[in-house]
């Protein structure tokens, strides 16, 4: 068998027969730490970002696409009012129709931008050069149960998720925009389990590219499924399911 999880955990102490409300190892009293070092804060979509030094043009354009990234995020695409997106920004519909052309182009825009810059700190960054992609994505799953960073997702649910579910058979340009989305992630995941292979931390008779497929089928499941459940132990049962395979991943001892 793999080795255990309790390099990530703090002791939960003795076996119970009956599993508690959640389980031990994602309670908010023991918090992990995000693989990147970011606060829960900081991993809310769309993330908040400073751009006071730059044009006030490009100014009013950002805090144009952040409103509306927030406001298709919480009512979906088809429900997001230009009105909400207008007042959440400050901006006028002059400022609106200057840098866009109409609300599909300022959501394609903004989604582009969210998806992508968002994604890549929370999701792909911890993968870019590890060679134990399989401790940083139980790190960064228990870091999401323990710190809270969960709850906007149980509300509103996963944002690419959300415009897949929605948009991705209705608009093609949404659909490449999410495909491009989802394959970043799966290509720096196949890339740490190839490094972990080289290194002898991953099994050499999986393939990467399978296994990476799968754990983002996964994410995407479960999340739509506490989504609809609106209960963190949906996430939190599959994600100590999850954590076993997981460990089937690495060389037997």
């Amino acid at each position: 068998t793999g080795r255990s999880v309790s390099h990530i955990f703090h002791d939960t102490g003795p076996e119970i027969s009956e599993p508690p409300e959640r389980p031990l190892q994602f309670s908010q009293d023991h918090p992990v730490s995000h693989p990147m070092g970011l606060t829960p804060d900081e991993v809310r979509f769309p993330m908040a970002h400073d751009w006071s030094d730059r044009p006030k043009a490009e100014q009013t354009r950002l805090g144009l696409m952040a409103a509306a990234a927030a406001e298709i995020y919480e009512k979906g695409y088809h429900a997001a009012a230009l009105s909400d997106i207008l007042a959440r920004a400050g901006a006028t519909k002059g400022g609106l129709y200057h840098h866009f052309p109409d609300k599909r182009s300022l959501a394609l825009a903004s989604m582009d931008f969210f998806l992508h810059s968002d994604l890549e700190q929370m999701w792909v960054a911890p993968f870019r050069t590890t060679d134990d992609p399989m401790t940083a994505l139980q790190q960064l799953i228990t870091f999401l149960h323990t710190s809270g960073a969960l709850e906007d997702g149980l509300k509103h649910g996963c944002p690419m998720v959300n415009l897949s579910e929605e948009m991705a058979v209705k608009d093609e340009l949404f659909r490449e925009l999410i495909d491009r989305v989802n394959s970043e992630w799966r290509e720096a995941m196949t890339g740490a389990l190839r490094r972990g292979q080289e290194s002898g931390k991953v099994r050499k008779d999986i393939d990467p590219e399978a296994v990476a497929t799968f754990c983002l089928a996964v994410r995407h499941g479960v999340l739509s499924q506490a989504k609809i459940a609106g209960d963190m132990n949906v996430t939190a049962k599959c994600a100590t399911a999850f954590f076993d395979y997981l460990e089937t991943l690495r060389p037997q001892e």
